[in-house]
């Protein structure tokens, strides 16, 4: 056995592999771009690795695409062929992948919190549980993670500004803003390539309505991001929201052809189809074409990729934005297919997101291939009995609140006025956002 920079050890042959996974994790923590690289490095140095086959499948896990399931099975079957003799933190690494394998996500999400009841600086557990409760809507519990092993945490361990970052977008999408953004900002100042803290911020600054702040903000760190993965271009999404609220529309065009959609990056190159990056071009396109702008024929390269992903049911919150963008083209018949593709995995009370996808991915769905054929009674007949489950897609409310938009806008055109004062009070009371934010949506709304 072999430790880490915070003492916790791997079972493996060397020094170098136990380095090389300490790496992977400390990278994953920073949104790094080589983590599936120095995974790669510790197995060929020692294929009998379990944790490094452990924590290998759990980064496929992670990708959301259902063309990696394939490689994380082989991972798990090599981790658990490997397995004797691995310490009891390890062992969890290995449940929790193979609890994903088969769509138990809330169990993975207990064997990391079980990793944390006694290696509380395991940041990398954090981070996976952070990451696994993100997308199943669950920041609550998110926020008790960070919060019971703050203790732990001091500028004297390794990784100190990255456990700052996770704690800081906890406290943010519990709406603690105030405290959220003075946690993220000591984040940024202690590491300035600190993109998730950075992110952290960017969302309170938006949920505030502060976009002139946001641009700044942004501005002035997006220069330290060498080596970042493609977390780098969801903040640039986060940029290119503030220029739309500064009607700012050719700068957010801007950002998204030469970032969030760069189909030249290396990045993109290598995976043209991650679910995140697709879910920002979605968002980005029809935001911007809720503003009346003319976005020409930027949806067409997403709808290429996304037509042979229909029966793709990784994440509810993507396929909710494989609608959108199937709509966006008038592929109703590939639309069809993926909603029946939902529906029929709804069945499936074994899997923990059938749920997710029945309350909020369906309908969402729904909605959006309604909007986009212009039948607004629809979409508001579909979206507005389930608009507080919206969340149970996972995602941030700054990302959920484009289903809102759809939402209200939908009302707005059937000229229902009383339900849209209605649902402007409930969008200040839930928290999508302060009440300075509120004029983007009234603007919709009068429109």
């Amino acid at each position: 056995m072999f430790a880490d920079s915070r003492g916790h050890t791997i079972t493996c042959n060397s020094a170098e592999v136990a380095t090389s996974c300490a790496l992977a994790m400390d990278h994953y923590m920073e949104r790094k771009s080589d983590v599936a690289a120095q995974l790669q490095s510790a197995i060929e140095q020692d294929p009998e690795c379990a944790f490094a086959h452990a924590v290998m499948g759990l980064m496929l896990h992670g990708a959301k695409h259902i063309a990696l399931q394939p490689m994380m099975m082989t991972s798990l079957e090599n981790a658990k062929k490997y397995s004797s003799g691995i310490s009891e933190r390890e062992q969890s690494y290995v449940d929790a992948l193979s609890f994903a394998s088969v769509g138990q996500l809330e169990k993975s999400v207990a064997c990391y919190e079980r990793i944390l009841e006694k290696n509380p600086t395991d940041g990398f557990a954090l981070s996976l549980c952070q990451a696994e409760l993100f997308w199943l809507g669950d920041m609550d519990r998110s926020l008790a993670a960070s919060t019971s092993v703050s203790d732990h945490w001091t500028e004297n361990v390794s990784g100190y500004s990255e456990y700052l970052g996770m704690h800081a977008f906890d406290l943010e999408e519990a709406g603690q803003y105030d405290k959220a953004e003075r946690v993220g900002r000591n984040a940024v100042e202690l590491n300035t390539s600190n993109i998730w803290a950075t992110h952290a911020v960017a969302h309170v600054l938006y949920m505030q309505g502060r976009h002139s702040e946001g641009v700044d903000w942004i501005s002035g760190v997006q220069g330290n991001w060498e080596g970042v993965g493609q977390m780098q271009f969801h903040v640039w999404w986060h940029k290119c929201l503030f220029h739309i609220e500064r009607a700012e529309f050719d700068a957010a065009l801007d950002g998204y052809d030469s970032w969030v959609r760069n189909k030249e990056h290396e990045l993109v190159k290598a995976m043209p189809d991650l679910y995140i990056d697709l879910q920002n071009g979605a968002s980005l396109l029809w935001r911007l074409e809720l503003h009346g702008v003319d976005v020409g024929t930027r949806w067409n390269e997403m709808a290429e990729l996304v037509a042979t992903r229909v029966s793709d049911l990784s994440s509810p919150f993507t396929s909710a934005h494989f609608a959108i963008i199937l709509a966006a083209v008038g592929n109703f018949d590939l639309c069809n297919q993926l909603i029946e593709a939902m529906e029929e995995f709804t069945a499936s009370t074994d899997k923990t997101l059938s749920a997710h996808y029945a309350k909020g991915a369906v309908p969402a769905a729904k909605a959006a291939v309604a909007h986009r054929q212009g039948d607004y009674a629809e979409v508001v007949s579909l979206l507005y009995p389930v608009r507080f489950n919206l969340g149970m897609m996972g995602g941030s409310h700054a990302q959920q609140d484009l289903f809102y938009q759809i939402l209200l806008d939908a009302v707005a055109r059937t000229q229902d006025k009383q339900a849209v004062d209605l649902l402007l009070n409930e969008i200040e009371q839930i928290g999508f956002v302060e009440p300075a934010q509120l004029s983007a949506y009234r603007l919709i709304a009068l429109r």
